[in-house]
């Protein structure tokens, strides 16, 4: 099953790879899909630094408490002083998902994933997002880069499986199981 798994992910990664390059993205922008250079990120001060973790806890705690509209204000004053913390974007990408609202998550988690590439969180909270716009071979994808970043991190393998298999249900390919 594994086996099979990981030859349906790659056979999706090649395809995602040749319409980025096409510029040919189903049920999307294909401007959105493009490679775009980490942008240059601005010299924050200490000062703002300090104020940006302030409002950051605060969001946490909104968080905790289940206040996403709160908590996405304070995670977005947070941005605002320091555009360079990658947590916090993932954090109001969450937010977002959980306010029903996947296209800002899915701006957050890209923004996200360009400031820290390397981090799976990044590529499961874009993975995520996409999940929730349906958009599952795209999801499939965030999830499987960050499988290849975290390959011990069952919640990625889990949430890949899970788009792998929503997408064929969703597009009338499901083959059942033996």
């Amino acid at each position: 099953m594994i086996g099979l798994l990981m030859e349906f992910l790659h056979t999706c990664h090649l395809k995602l790879i040749k319409r980025k390059k096409l510029g040919i993205m189903k049920g999307a922008d294909p401007s959105e899909n493009m490679y775009i250079p980490k942008r240059d990120l601005p010299e924050v001060s200490p000062e703002a630094k300090e104020r940006a973790a302030e409002a950051k806890l605060r969001g946490d705690d909104a968080f905790r408490r289940m206040e996403y509209l709160t908590a996405v204000n304070d995670y977005t004053q947070s941005i605002d002083l320091d555009p360079t913390n990658a947590t916090v974007l993932s954090n109001r990408s969450l937010c977002w998902m959980r306010l029903g609202q996947p296209d800002q998550a899915l701006t957050d988690a890209r923004a996200c994933k360009e400031l820290k590439p390397d981090w799976s969180k990044a590529w499961y909270r874009e993975g995520s997002a996409l999940r929730l716009l349906q958009r599952f071979e795209e999801a499939a994808n965030s999830f499987y880069e960050g499988v290849r970043l975290d390959p011990e991190n069952m919640e990625l393998v889990k949430s890949f499986r899970e788009a792998v298999d929503a997408g064929r249900k969703f597009h009338g390919k499901d083959q059942g199981k033996s």
